[in-house]
């Protein structure tokens, strides 16, 4: 199996240090980078449990994370921050697949936006993915089995 390396941005949350427990145990991935403007230059290892890595948190910006030509980047921000990444991606001719977690992309037809555990066939080939929210992915898991 071909390894992917993936970075994470807006790593200091709850869904990054999960992000970063999934994708450090999964065979076909590679953690490239964790960014984090709180958590720089501390140990990854220190603040996720689980994780035995020897990754430091580093403070990245849009130009610098497009350098890193990652596989994939899961953009973990606040609403209203993942444009200048998408961005800095776009600018440099990246290849890399783009997930966005915040609401910035969600209503933008550019952007594929399904639940995976529901629409997984749909997502091969995307390369910009925005996921639903937490009260959207509860309803559609909810009403799923009906």
């Amino acid at each position: 199996m071909t390894r992917r390396t993936i970075g994470l941005v807006g790593a200091r949350g709850h869904t990054g240090a999960e992000l970063i427990r999934l994708a450090s145990t999964h065979p076909g991935l590679e953690l490239g980078f964790v960014s984090s403007r709180e958590l720089e230059g501390q140990r990854v290892a220190d603040h996720v449990e689980g994780y035995h890595g020897e990754l430091r948190y580093v403070l990245l910006d849009a130009a610098a994370v497009a350098a890193q030509s990652p596989d994939a980047v899961v953009l973990a921000l606040p609403n209203d921050k993942a444009a200048p990444y998408v961005e800095a991606l776009d600018a440099g001719g990246s290849e890399a697949v783009i997930v966005d977690l915040s609401a910035d992309h969600r209503f933008d037809e550019r952007w594929y936006y399904g639940l995976p555990e529901l629409t997984r066939a749909r997502y091969a080939g995307q390369r910009r993915i925005s996921n639903p929210g937490c009260y959207a992915t509860a309803m559609q898991l909810a009403i799923a089995p009906l």
